[in-house]
């Protein structure tokens, strides 16, 4: 009985060892093979990069909007000129908004993020001061914006980045 056992364990291993020298060359392969296909992609020069850019985000001139990314990404640029919010949430994704060329009409308008094991990033005019009332647990929130002299338009951020983060550039 107990060389039946030794029998059975040492045939096991025989049999991962041979399956594991047999996978590691496709594995190897098929990862080249991503790499390959990822770089093939990749734009040449900057300004074939953001002519690509450009066709791959969509535009609105909408005052507000809604945007949610799952296990994915949504890029969007605001053109509004009478921005009034809205709302950003990722969850294990990624949320870009660009309200670079968004204006505002009144003094303040209100953005709802949320962020759950993903990231949203929102570009703002240099114009605008952001002001942060989102709760952080266990991610992050970064101003990266340069504040203006006079305080005439707020975007106001609330909501929560749980595991994930948050970046407001100009």
């Amino acid at each position: 009985m107990t060389e039946e056992r030794q029998d059975e364990t040492s045939s096991s291993s025989s049999d991962y060892q041979e399956t594991s020298r047999t996978m590691k060359p496709l594995l190897i392969v098929g990862a080249v093979l991503v790499v390959v296909a990822l770089l093939g992609s990749l734009p040449i020069n900057k300004a074939e990069a953001e002519r690509a850019e450009a066709e791959r985000t969509p535009s609105s001139g909408s005052d507000t909007f809604n945007d949610v990314a799952i296990m994915g990404g949504v890029r969007r640029t605001n053109l509004s000129n009478d921005f009034k919010g809205g709302e950003a949430t990722a969850v294990m994704g990624g949320v870009h908004i660009d309200l670079r060329k968004a204006s505002m009409e009144r003094e303040e308008a209100v953005m709802d993020v949320s962020s759950v094991m993903g990231g949203v990033k929102i570009q703002v005019p240099e114009n605008w001061t952001v002001v942060s009332k989102v709760s952080t647990i266990m991610g992050g929130f970064k101003d990266n914006t340069r504040h203006p002299v006079n305080e005439d338009h707020r975007l106001v951020l609330k909501g929560t980045v749980l595991m994930g983060g948050l970046e407001v550039t100009n």
